[in-house]
């Protein structure tokens, strides 16, 4: 009503653009905010609306063009001369966002705080100096940067692993690693890619591939299980570990077991029976696990990690660790000691753990059965080990007994009813068994108590229990309710993409630079979440099967188009007829 009586007013299109943006119709909102500005073209509060929307939508050009607009407007605003120069870094002209950068710093006066040693302060000059490393070899401007920011800088462990990089690129290996073993000094021995970064420094390994590819590892992965060495490569990390780093950190974990990847054979068994012997008798039941890690394939010039039971069974590691759990059961079994030359007999749980241990085994290799039998022995000794009660079930739903798996798997939760992971976990399962009215009372233990459960897990985006069950009704040919739980999945994504919105200000005010850059690269590819991926692959199904056979109402109304009077009244009696049926039959 508002346009339609003052088409010229920036404030009623300004509204609209809002509405529109409630909506989530964020095209037609850009197009209501360019046309108040075209009104009122200095409306600084409808610029950041406008740039914001850019920023979500992806319009780079355009927020750089509307971020320009409002820094002229009000130059004196440190905010705006932020987001000029984050916006020039997106669009990727990084010499302008410096430019940018280093125009706002020169008009700050001596002593202001922003140049003082602060949060803010830090992370901008951090931030500017990720800018300069991203330009192609330009390690050293970098680097000499890095140096001048040095009394800045809050973040310093950040500051430290760049300037190892930086050594790095630069084949300067002596100060790369007298960076690595300063970070150790901090506390960070337990970061595997800073010993990545060791590695690299000591084997005097500057490759721009192998560097991007130590940054992707996980978890306990380092450069030494990522490429082939070569024997002399090997001895250099193994002297380097055993006559530097753990004289000096002995207590680290990452540093007595990093070397024990670079092991071979004999050598290999003597550490591995000293962590079994230790494991088993302690009763640690991520023992299998850890063995497993060390279980690799070479491919090229890469290690990865074996995945097909025919190719894991046939590796030398796996079947030296499989000798050595087969003696340890037998000895335990025979004179309760791990071996017959120990002096001492082990716990009587030792061997309960060490059958645990071969069932685990047992299982990588897909031999269901065999893992079965040992672990019924387990719980004939210990029928109130949670861990064995789990690892039977999966055993069990490996062999295609999903059913007894799921009877198998909700005693051992009966047996620790605050153990929240086992109760989702008996969910998981009692949803592939085709469960569903069991499913919900087992995790709605850990829901609210008040309210519908269903509608709390929705709440929460608990995206893995709304999948298994929308494929638990699929398997069920219940197509509505499963296409509602996969939607929801849909839903939960567009919603983290939506959150967006509550960072584009909230970063740029509190100078998290570098962690919003990283957030929007991880939005971009949101959408390639193996979550939603599954979910919306669900729906597609869902929706093809419908196409291609249309389900059939038998209480819809005949067509009575093209149907004499007598037809009418015979096709209407029919249709009652079947009304009541289906109604007689819903009460019965």
């Amino acid at each position: 009503m508002g346009l339609r009586n003052d088409l010229r007013s920036h404030v009623c299109w300004h509204v609209l653009g809002l509405l529109h943006r409630s909506d989530r119709s964020y095209n037609q909102a850009i197009k209501a905010y360019k046309q108040a500005l075209t009104i009122d073209p200095q409306n600084q509060q409808i610029l950041r609306d406008l740039s914001s929307l850019q920023i979500q939508m992806r319009d780079l050009s355009g927020f750089a063009v509307t971020r320009n607009t409002l820094l002229t407007l009000k130059s004196n605003a440190k905010m705006n001369w932020i987001a000029f120069a984050l916006a020039r870094h997106l669009t990727g002209d990084l010499d302008g966002a410096i430019q940018v950068i280093d125009t706002y710093l020169s008009t700050l006066t001596e002593g202001a705080p922003e140049l003082g040693r602060c949060f803010e302060s830090s992370e901008l000059a951090m931030y500017r100096n990720s800018i300069l490393a991203q330009k192609p070899n330009n390690s050293q401007a970098a680097l000499d940067h890095l140096g001048t920011i040095e009394n800045i800088v809050v973040d310093r462990g950040a500051w430290l692993e760049k300037k190892a990089e930086y050594f790095l690129d630069l084949e300067k290996f002596d100060e790369a690693k007298a960076t690595v073993v300063e970070m150790f000094e901090r506390g960070m021995t337990e970061n595997h890619y800073i010993h990545s970064l060791y590695m690299c420094a000591i084997l005097k390994i500057s490759d721009a591939k192998i560097r991007d590819g130590i940054s992707k590892l996980n978890g306990t992965q380092t450069l030494a299980s990522h490429i082939s060495l070569t024997p002399e490569q090997k001895k250099i990390v193994q002297d380097a570990y055993a006559n530097e780093l753990l004289p000096a950190y002995s207590d680290s974990k990452a540093v007595q077991r990093i070397p024990y990847v670079l092991l071979q054979g004999d050598d290999l068994r003597k550490v591995l029976d000293g962590r079994c012997r230790k494991d088993l008798v302690k009763g640690v039941p991520s023992l299998c696990a850890e063995l497993c890690s060390y279980i690799m394939v070479q491919e090229g010039d890469r290690f990865v990690k074996p995945t097909d039971p025919v190719d894991i069974k046939a590796n030398p590691v796996f079947q030296m660790i499989v000798e050595m759990v087969d003696a340890y059961v037998q000895s335990l079994e025979a004179s309760s000691k791990l071996s017959a030359d120990d002096a001492a007999e082990a716990p009587s749980s030792a061997l309960v753990w060490a059958w645990y241990l071969r069932a685990g085994l047992h299982d990588v290799v897909s031999e269901f059965e065999a893992g079965i039998v040992l672990l019924d022995k387990c719980l004939g000794h210990d029928a109130s080990a949670v861990d064995c009660h789990e690892l039977k079930a999966k055993l069990l739903k490996g062999a295609g007994d999903i059913k007894a798996a799921v009877e198998c798997l909700d005693k051992g939760r009966e047996l620790d009813k605050q153990d929240r992971y086992i109760n989702n976990q008996t969910t998981k399962y009692m949803l592939q068994a085709g469960m569903e009215s069991e499913a919900l009372k087992c995790i709605s233990l850990f829901t609210r108590h008040e309210g519908n459960a269903e509608q709390n897990l929705y709440d929460m985006q608990c995206s893995w229990y709304e999948l298994e069950l929308a494929e638990c009704l699929a398997q069920k040919e219940e197509w509505g309710r499963s296409l509602k739980k996969f939607s929801a999945v849909v839903k939960h994504f567009d919603d983290f993409q939506e959150d967006q919105f509550d960072f584009h200000a909230y970063c740029l005010r509190k100078m998290t630079l570098r962690a919003y850059v990283n957030l929007l690269r991880f939005e971009d590819e949101i959408f390639g979440e193996e979550y939603y991926c599954r979910a919306a692959s669900g729906a597609i199904r869902i929706y093809l099967h419908l196409f291609d056979k249309p389900e059939q109402d038998d209480n819809k109304e005949p067509d009575y188009t093209g149907m004499t009077s007598a037809q009418k009244k015979k096709a209407k009696s029919i249709a009652r007829q079947k009304k009541k049926a289906a109604e007689k039959k819903a009460q019965e």
